[in-house]
């Protein structure tokens, strides 16, 4: 690894390619959307999602991207809604990401066809979240036993690259804990007693991370100077990446997070 692979767009870019698009990635935890019309949106990796639950229970995850101009038909993080609209030509989607309708002037000609419908990516569940897929092919995650109840769910903006924020949670554990799991490549879980922690990493750009906390058995505002705390020691772990002081791989955990790294990074430069 080297620092500009911690500060640029170009690696950004390259994960995109050959990680984000290929692996399981977490979007949110599955109650967050628990009611009809309640949904969750996000950029994970480049990639614009929104999960949602429809009128009969069901739960999608579709691309962020109007079928007219690829415009998004959602802007906010969470809310809820009857429909999808994009706000740019009026394209309109029902929860399932079916097209309903468009203005005259720009409905498409053919409104059965499923290339007017917005793209539903495969999905899967597992210890209480919800995960996306891109390409369909990798085994959906195992994350083992069912969690408690949802508690609720932490959200903190870090200014690193997501990268750091792996290593710095993969450093603090042991190599081998029946208690703690890692889901490569964005996801940690810790159960402490009766309670689960599930730390969900959530790369919007090479230089902004958001870090979403999931407890499950108890409430989430106690673990919120935890979010704070790991907040301030990325951010100055992402000074130390951009002058060039790397993290030893000193533990099996991380040892195996960077050879990934070095494999997926080979892949994009072997790719034209």
């Amino acid at each position: 690894m080297t620092p500009e692979d911690y500060a640029q767009g170009d690696a950004f870019q390259a994960e995109k390619r050959t990680i984000f698009s290929t692996w399981w990635l977490p979007v949110c935890a599955e109650s967050q959307i628990g009611r009809c019309g309640e949904f969750m949106s996000a950029t994970v990796g480049g990639w614009g999602v929104v999960a949602v639950r429809d009128g009969q229970g069901a739960i999608h995850v579709l691309r962020n991207a109007c079928r007219h101009q690829n415009m998004p038909v959602v802007g906010a993080p969470s809310g809820h809604c009857e429909t999808f609209r994009c706000r740019f030509h009026g394209w309109t989607y029902d929860l399932a990401g079916k097209f309903v309708s468009a203005p005259p002037a720009v409905a498409p000609a053919d409104t059965q066809r499923a290339e007017v419908n917005l793209i539903s990516l495969p999905i899967a569940r597992s210890a209480g979240l919800l995960f996306f897929n891109l390409a369909g092919t990798m085994p959906p995650p195992d994350l083992g036993a069912t969690p408690p109840d949802y508690g609720g769910t932490n959200v903190t903006d870090i200014a690193c690259n997501w990268k750091v924020l792996v290593e710095h949670l993969l450093s603090a554990q042991p190599d081998r804990s029946p208690d703690f799991a890692w889901q490569w490549p964005l996801l940690t879980l810790r159960r402490a007693g009766a309670v689960v922690v599930v730390e969900q990493v959530m790369p919007h750009t090479f230089l902004r991370t958001r870090l979403l906390t999931h407890v499950f058995g108890g409430p989430a505002e106690e673990h919120r100077s935890s979010s704070n705390l790991i907040k301030q020691a990325c951010e100055h772990l992402q000074a130390d990446r951009i002058a060039g002081t790397m993290m030893p791989d000193d533990n099996a955990l991380l040892a195996d997070f960077n050879r990934r790294l070095g494999a997926a990074y080979a892949e994009a430069a072997a790719t034209p």
